[in-house]
């Protein structure tokens, strides 16, 4: 038989995935056949394809194709680069039998470009810059970021979209030094490794004020970070200031600003300042608002005492509550023609609760009274009622003690009489047997 001559019709088709690749097929036209096989399934795209075509009418014919790209050769010999995905090459063959020919048939050839781009074209933190700047090529990074960041999301994106990308997403940050690494696999498996290195710094210890004020009026003494206590006198018509503070830390934290209502008298407000580490101060600024003419003449909490004794000249009071308390029952009376409003004893809430008692005279002054109530919490009050019972278990365990002691004393007393009446009496037979001799 004479040679066959071989040519190669290929196009480029997407098709959907399946499960294997054929890498060999049969073409036959009646009692002539060919076997055309590839060596794999899979090329990348800078590999080497090699087509093998052999027949019981033909010795074997290899066809290579070594180009720049993995390439498809059509039947004018256009040359086709193929992009990455899945194919069918259709490989035409011409039966000849004495050079002329008796007939042809054609065989798909299902195979897979994979690539192997494992490079990422972006790779970042969500709302901070890496150092150094990324580049595709550049694999370790590292930054500093506050302690006050628990959690970051590492963003990266690959050249390739086919490639598959681990490593990336939300991490929860350790104190100190946390890896992550960001791996990218092409599609032919090979890989490559970003290493990212967080550096989360330790918790600050930072409990002073940048600055205090009480907004149109100066403290006296003038602020500095390392004073804690200031004074303030306003007139008896003012019933609310205004108090602002900024940290020396931008991130630790500030509980006591803004507004504040005025009880007639001395107001201690009080300005926390939270590190990061958990440690705290205080700073205190005593406000004493100046006298009206209308007064209380006696306020009580039904069924809830009070921390001192109510005196018209004294503005606050505190007092503490169970945990399911909602409102307290205030009983207030002033002048006859003295009007009275309670502010603030609508739904308690846990912790501190400010209730202010407003007392209007009939020349429209005001005097304002407060009454800070602690809302215990459950927890709390569990706490406290433990407490409480082990006070009461260590008293009755100590009255139990001194009776015991009492009751040893009595009876080493006792015996200790009877066992010197016991010798007493001995000494006295004895002198009384000597006499009679």
């Amino acid at each position: 038989m004479k040679k066959y001559i071989l040519a190669f019709f290929c196009s480029v088709l997407l098709i959907f995935p399946c499960v294997c690749f054929a890498k060999k097929v049969t073409c036959s036209n009646g009692e002539y056949k060919a076997t055309i096989e590839i060596d794999k399934d899979k090329f990348g795209l800078t590999e080497v394809a090699l087509i093998k075509v052999t027949s019981d009418t033909a010795y074997e014919i290899e066809y290579k194709i070594n180009e720049k790209d993995f390439l498809n050769i059509d039947k004018t010999g256009i040359v086709k680069p193929l992009k990455e995905g899945k194919v069918t090459i259709n490989a035409e063959i011409e039966f000849l039998v004495d050079e002329e020919a008796v007939g042809n048939c054609t065989a798909p050839i299902p195979i897979e470009i994979v690539s192997n781009d494992s490079s990422l074209k972006l790779l970042t933190l969500e709302e901070f810059d890496i150092t150094p700047l990324f580049k595709s090529d550049k694999y370790e990074y590292e930054i500093k970021l506050p302690y006050k960041f628990e959690k970051i999301n590492i963003v990266a994106e690959a050249n390739n979209k086919s490639a598959k990308i681990t490593g990336d997403g939300r991490r929860y940050l350790n104190e100190g030094t946390n890896e992550y690494e960001v791996v990218v696999t092409a599609t032919d498996g090979s890989t490559s490794t970003y290493k990212i290195v967080i550096i989360r710094e330790d918790a600050n210890d930072d409990v002073t004020l940048e600055s205090l004020n009480v907004e149109g009026y100066v403290l006296t003494p003038k602020f500095d970070k390392e004073t804690y206590k200031y004074s303030l006198n306003v007139d008896k018509d003012i019933e609310e200031i205004t108090i602002n503070a900024t940290p020396t830390y931008e991130f630790a934290k500030i509980r006591g600003t803004g507004k504040f209502i005025l009880a007639t008298g001395s107001n201690i407000c009080k300005v926390t300042v939270t590190a990061e580490n958990g440690n705290e101060a205080v700073y205190e600024i005593e406000i004493v608002r100046n006298n009206g003419n209308s007064s209380l003449k006696n306020l009580e909490i039904t069924g809830i005492e009070l921390d001192s004794k109510f005196s018209g000249d004294k503005y606050t009071y505190y007092a503490t509550v169970k945990s399911d308390v909602k409102t307290v029952d205030i009983k207030a009376e002033a002048n006859d023609n003295d009007q009275i409003e309670i502010i603030g004893n609508e739904e308690l809430e846990y912790g501190e609760n400010e209730i202010i008692i407003r007392v209007t005279g009939e020349d429209k002054s005001t005097t304002t009274y407060k009454i800070i109530i602690n809302k215990l919490s459950l927890e709390e009050e569990q706490e406290i009622e433990k407490n409480d019972l082990l006070l009461k278990i260590l008293f009755i365990m100590f009255i139990i003690a001194i009776i015991f002691m009492v009751i040893s004393i009595t009876i080493f007393i006792k015996r200790n009489y009877k066992r010197n009446n016991k010798v007493k009496n001995l000494k006295n037979k004895s002198k009384s047997k000597n006499k009679k001799k």
